[in-house]
């Protein structure tokens, strides 16, 4: 058996680019660590950012040195320790495809959930829920050509479900019927809840409360604003 590498997650305190790899990694019993950025660094963010690649996170560090940026790469990463990337190279790209829709509801949607508040978070909000049936259409009509589902493409889960899965469910933050109109969708939900581990982890993860007021995640039992830490 292949060993797995050391693998650590960086990021903020926040439900977003980092929440279908920690599924996914869930799922497949994969170890690893999340670390805060100003844990990981030893410095507040604002000065550990010009040494980060591009000056983003996430950030995935393998095996304490091979350091991975952009959400997409780090995904697509995951899939391989985990069997969540298809060996075939054309179900790979249709695979790749619905991940690459997935990551366009980003803009929209985890900054509504995650870090607005206010007049601001309504206006965001109402501009995603005018869009969202169109595009949520869309992504019940893929689902529907699959015949042995409930996954997009079929019994198995690839990287793609987990990333829809976590931009569903922040919708139906903003919304809690929002995919009520697709059978096909709520089907893939309830699916995706019931994968072994990633039932463990949505139980366990830190709860994301105050959406639209002053957003929060309850973090070992403190309620903690979402973003940065104070005073990085």
């Amino acid at each position: 058996m292949t060993k797995l590498p050391k693998v650590q997650l960086i990021y903020f305190k926040l439900r977003a680019l980092a929440e279908a790899p920690q599924m996914m990694m869930h799922y497949a019993n994969v170890p690893y660590t999340y670390e805060m950025a100003w844990d990981f660094y030893g410095k507040p963010w604002p000065e550990a950012k010009p040494e980060v690649a591009f000056g983003q996170l996430p950030v995935l560090v393998v095996d304490g040195h091979t350091h991975i940026w952009q959400s997409g790469a780090i995904t697509r990463y995951v899939a391989t320790l985990t069997g969540t990337m298809p060996n075939d190279p054309l179900l790979a790209a249709q695979v790749d495809s619905v991940f690459d829709s997935t990551q366009e509801l980003f803009p929209p949607l985890n900054p509504t959930v995650n870090v607005t508040a206010g007049d601001v978070h309504e206006q965001r909000k109402q501009t995603f829920l005018d869009s969202f049936p169109a595009t949520l259409k869309n992504f019940a009509r893929q689902l529907e050509r699959t015949e042995d589902g409930p996954f997009f493409f079929g019994a198995k889960p690839y990287y793609c479900d987990f990333s829809a899965y976590h931009h569903f469910s922040l919708a139906q933050m903003l919304k809690a019927n929002t995919l009520d109109p697709h059978a096909s969708v709520l089907n893939f939900m309830a699916a995706v809840e019931s994968l072994p581990g990633v039932s463990e982890y949505l139980a366990s993860r830190p709860e994301l409360i105050d959406v639209g007021t002053g957003p929060k995640l309850v973090i070992n039992g403190v309620a903690e604003p979402t973003g940065i830490k104070a005073g990085s």
